[in-house]
Parts: structure tokens; C-alpha cells; sequence
């Protein structure tokens, strides 16, 4: 995105966070137009929804850490110190190939699927675990990918669902984030990681993944999901890429923008006009 400003008078840029406040629902859907309108013919514009607007762009596999491991709120960040520590990076990094890899692995029947029809079965597994988290195994739940939308109203679904106060949606233009989309198969990703712990090293920027031949999901396929996969755990997306931005000063990579509080019902009546609802959601 070409550095988007706000159109609506009544909205405002937070000073320290550079979120987007629109004055009311209408506002907001004027600004996501806006933003859509102008990216249309150079950008490729994904979108995530919370219904908290507090809650970070962290996995959930970091948000079970966060909060089962070090005693935090999801919507915590780890201190400046834990974050420049090189042993945090290295029990982050371990503590996820300990899931994927000694705990869990591919079933025989994804492991056929990935010989006979060419889909990637640990990625499968990993987005079976995203759309369906109550298969996932106890204590330790959660991937490193994090669900994204080409829809902006699945992603508003989302950020309106049972939401109290302040909502938030995020647009992330992918064209802007380089050569992030996947063909490398989530084993070798895997593999890699592995090597960059035992040397120390980063793990680099959030990777996207659409693979052409998935296991086919209804819910996935409502949802026109896609998925990044936070590399770098100790850091969420979004402060990932405002740094990647400090090196591209013509570009946005991602801009969070406010849901008003007291527009739940608003929102609900603009999603229901549209077919939105939780049958299309969870259509399983």
C-alpha cells in the first residue's frame, strides 16, 4: 500500500500505535473502501479481524505460551529485555518443533494424501488444527500460522463476534510484504528452523501460505482463507512489519483500523445484509 491517509474528518491516527479510530461504523466501512479502492490495481489486500481490540497478531501456539508458560495476558508483549534475549528466540523456536515433530506429526492418511494428490501434509495438519482447535492436543495448543482473509467481511465477522468493546480489523497488503508466498514445503520450513536454532539465528519474516492443491474444507473455502505463519516468535506481525517498514518508505505493509464500541449491532445488520452470518462461517 502507498502510504494510505485517513478520508473521514472524525478519524484519527493513534500518536504511539498508528492505529486508524474512526468516529462511527460508517466511517470505518468509508475508510476500508477507501483503502480497498486505491490498492486495487497494485495490491493484493488480506485481512484478519479480533474482536478485542487489544489482542495482538500472535499464533495462538505464542498466546498458549504467553499465558500458560510466563503468566501473561494474550495481550501482553514480552519485555525489551526477553525480547533481545537469544534464549527466549531458542525455547520459542524448540518448544514448537517439540510440538511439531516429537509430539505430533502427519497421520498415515495425510502422509498418503501427500504422495497420491501432491498436498503438503504438515501443512494440512496445521490448518486442520486452525479451523477445527478443539482436535489439537491439550496443554501446549496452537500452530505458528495465523488465519487471514481475502474477504474483509469475514474478516469483520470475526472482529465483531461476541465482541464487547473496541473491536479491530487488520488489511495487510501481501504484494508488500515481498516473496513470502510459500512453495517450500512446511517440512523443509521445519527443517530450516531447526538449523537457524542450533546456529542461532533469526527466523526471518512471516511466510505466506495458499498452496494451489489443499484438502478441500467448506469452512476454509467460505472463509477464503490463507495463512502467515509467525516465524519470529518473539515479535507479532504487526511490529514485524512496522520494522520492515522503517526499510521501505513508500510502502505499508499493514495498518490496524479501529471497530467502534457500541457498533455491534450495526455491524451485525451490515454482515446479515451480505449472507455473513455463523451457518456460513462454520458451515460444518
Amino acid at each position: 500500500m502507498k502510504h494510505p491517509e485517513p478520508v473521514c474528518a472524525t478519524t484519527r491516527i493513534h500518536q504511539k500505535t498508528g492505529e486508524w479510530i474512526p468516529g462511527s461504523f460508517t466511517d470505518f466501512l468509508t475508510e476500508l473502501e477507501a483503502i480497498e479502492h486505491t490498492s486495487s490495481d497494485t495490491g493484493l489486500l488480506l485481512y484478519r479481524g479480533h474482536a478485542n481490540r487489544e489482542w495482538r497478531l500472535d499464533s495462538t501456539f505464542v498466546r498458549t505460551v504467553k499465558t500458560k508458560l510466563f503468566d501473561m495476558k494474550p495481550t501482553d508483549r514480552f519485555s525489551e529485555h526477553l525480547r533481545q534475549s537469544g534464549d527466549l528466540h531458542t525455547m520459542l523456536s524448540s518448544l514448537l518443533l517439540l510440538k511439531f515433530g516429537s509430539f505430533i506429526g502427519p497421520s498415515s492418511e495425510l502422509l498418503a494424501a501427500e504422495t497420491e494428490h501432491g498436498v503438503d501434509a504438515w501443512f494440512e495438519l496445521m490448518k486442520r488444527y486452525q479451523q477445527y482447535p478443539e482436535e489439537d492436543m491439550e496443554g501446549l495448543k496452537g500452530t505458528n500460522l495465523i488465519d487471514w482473509s481475502r474477504s474483509s467481511d469475514v474478516a469483520l465477522y470475526f472482529a465483531n463476534d461476541r465482541r464487547e468493546g473496541p473491536g479491530a480489523l487488520f488489511v495487510c497488503d501481501a504484494t508488500a510484504t515481498g516473496k513470502t508466498l510459500q512453495v517450500m514445503p512446511v517440512a523443509n520450513i521445519l527443517a530450516k528452523l531447526r538449523l537457524n536454532v542450533m546456529k542461532g539465528l533469526s527466523n526471518g519474516r512471516p511466510l505466506l501460505f495458499s498452496p494451489n492443491r489443499q484438502i478441500a474444507y467448506q469452512r476454509a473455502k467460505n472463509q477464503q482463507a490463507v495463512y502467515f505463519s509467525q516465524m519470529e516468535l518473539r515479535l507479532d506481525l504487526l511490529e514485524l512489519w512496522q520494522k520492515i517498514e522503517q526499510e521501505m518508505p513508500e510502502e505499508t505493509i499493514a495498518l490496524k483500523i479501529v471497530l467502534p464500541h457500541g457498533s455491534q449491532d450495526e455491524c451485525k445488520s451490515y454482515l446479515d445484509s451480505k449472507g455473513i452470518d455463523e451457518n456460513f462461517i462454520y458451515p460444518e
